[in-house]
């Protein structure tokens, strides 16, 4: 009775190791599961290039209807926010062709979804690779493709520019999900100076990287919304671009911007003494849809 007591203790804790087990990062496997992919015989790199048939049509401040989800109302601890949001933090990935013709992938920004049909949010420097508004149908580059990734490598491409604002640095996609429903991120509402922000992207492609700092500051000129900038304590980089930032319920806050570096002195760009992280604030998002 004893012995068998003792198998029944050996499995629970066994059991309770595994569910609590610390979950790594592959960033190999991550990667090499695409560059199998977009390396395949039935790979067609011509189902990336719908996007350019109509990305050079000014879609500035457009409002467009997305079926958004509701918020959550319920907090999370920082590991049950990463492990629910992480799988949906998609890569920007760019395909081409090195000079003996093989196609190479690499991860350049970050993306996330806000409906389940397929719209998601980025930086409008993103988008200027698919030449936005250019008001002019441009030749395809056929050196350059671009595509959107999950955690699982589910390559999703990228459909249509819907809507955008430069000075806001935000871009709305519409993604080609073959009807199927996709898990997609809340938008909540803005937060308040000295709240904690959490961001989930791919700085320098390093996959998956979870941050988590204050927001230090709102700035707005005058009543443009589109001027409306929320500068954070959590670190990022390039790579992060287009990164969702979560509140503690794991809705949309914001997303990832740009750096402002500020040297003692800053002509020469010697002896750096801050880094200044400007994000998008979910309600300049909001200001795209109806």
């Amino acid at each position: 009775m004893r012995l068998h007591f003792n198998f029944l203790l050996l499995g629970l804790f066994a059991s309770v190791m595994i569910s609590t087990a610390q979950e790594t990062i592959d960033e190999n496997d991550l990667f090499m599961n695409l560059v199998r992919q977009v390396r395949a015989p039935s790979f067609n790199i011509k189902t990336l290039d719908k996007v350019y048939q109509t990305a050079y049509i000014d879609k500035t401040n457009l409002k467009i209807s997305i079926n958004t989800i509701s918020p959550s109302k319920k907090a999370l601890t920082r590991p049950e926010l990463y492990k629910s949001k992480a799988p949906q933090v998609y890569r920007f990935v760019k395909v081409f062709r090195d000079d003996s013709g093989q196609l190479i992938i690499e991860n350049i920004a970050t993306a996330f979804p806000i409906s389940e049909d397929g719209y998601f949010c980025m930086n409008y420097h993103m988008a200027e690779l698919f030449g936005v508004g250019s008001g002019i149908p441009a030749s395809l580059d056929s050196v350059e493709h671009y595509f959107l990734a999950d955690y699982a490598g589910n390559i999703v491409t990228i459909d249509s520019i819907c809507s955008y604002n430069q000075q806001a640095d935000v871009a709305i996609v519409k993604a080609d999900t073959k009807g199927q429903k996709i898990t997609a991120f809340a938008l909540g509402d803005d937060l308040q100076t000295g709240d904690d922000v959490f961001i989930i992207a791919h700085p320098k492609a390093y996959l998956y990287y979870f941050s988590t700092g204050m927001i230090n500051r709102f700035t707005q000129q005058g009543n443009n919304i589109y001027s409306r900038k929320m500068e954070i304590a959590a670190d990022y980089a390039g790579g992060s671009s287009g990164g969702p930032i979560f509140d503690s319920k794991g809705n949309i806050a914001g997303m990832v911007s740009l750096t402002q570096s500020f040297y003692y002195h800053q002509k020469e760009q010697r002896s750096l003494q801050m880094v200044v992280k400007q994000a998008v604030p979910v309600s300049v998002i909001k200001a795209l849809i109806k």
